[in-house]
């Protein structure tokens, strides 16, 4: 897999020491997925998967993952189990899955992608992932990839028809159907909402600004001379 991470890292270096680096949004804290598994479980999850769309530098790294043939096979085999779903569905029902797409909504993280689709190093980047010939060839050998007949052979297995019978009856499906009826879930996502972290630094400076109650200007009450 190293020569397949040697394109990224020129075309991310490259990017990176463009002007428009200064421009984008800071990175978030947790580290990016290192295997294709980890892409697959971090693209699933609705609390993180954000952080790609608000940041063009991990955009490009998703594209560069998602484009290759053996992230394809992969992601193909864990669609084929339930537990990703499960994991998926838990994930979207989660109160920070709000926070991960409203951080990706807030005007500077549109900004910063306004910048970068009229970079020419944003889009030449993009271009030298798409069209990395050392992928283009390895999508020319995928149909002799072993992975792709056990991929078919996977797909007439028994288990695997048991396993999604099964599904309903794990403790996880239960208690996401039970989710709805806490109230406390709702409670959840209101606070979600109305937390500032759930937001982009401008979104979330502004739900920070202290409110300042200003006093309603009276008038002087005028008094005929003559009103008793």
């Amino acid at each position: 897999m190293n020569h397949h991470r040697l394109p990224l890292a020129v075309v991310l270096t490259a990017f990176s020491a463009g002007c428009f680096a200064a421009d984008a949004p800071a990175p978030a804290k947790a580290a990016m997925p290192s295997g294709t598994q980890e892409w697959i479980a971090y693209l699933a999850d609705f609390t993180r998967n954000g952080d790609m769309l608000a940041d063009p530098k991990k955009f490009l790294a998703a594209l560069s993952v998602v484009s290759e043939p053996q992230f394809l096979l992969d992601a193909a085999k864990s669609m084929m189990e339930p537990n990703l779903y499960m994991q998926s569905t838990a994930s979207l029902m989660d109160p920070r899955a709000y926070g991960n797409f409203a951080k990706a909504l807030d005007p500077t993280v549109i900004a910063a992608w306004t910048s970068a689709m009229m970079d020419p190093q944003f889009i030449a980047a993009t271009q030298t992932v798409v069209a990395d010939p050392g992928k283009l060839m390895r999508w020319v050998m995928a149909p002799l990839d072993p992975k792709l007949l056990a991929l078919a052979a996977n797909a007439v297995n028994p288990n695997v028809y048991l396993r999604w019978a099964s599904a309903p009856l794990d403790p996880r499906v239960m208690n996401m159907a039970t989710t709805p009826i806490n109230p406390n879930w709702y409670g959840a996502w209101m606070g979600g909402m109305t937390n500032p972290q759930a937001y982009g630094p401008t979104m979330g400076n502004m739900l920070r600004a202290p409110y300042v109650a200003q006093p309603i200007p009276m008038l002087p009450l005028f008094i005929p001379p003559n009103y008793k």
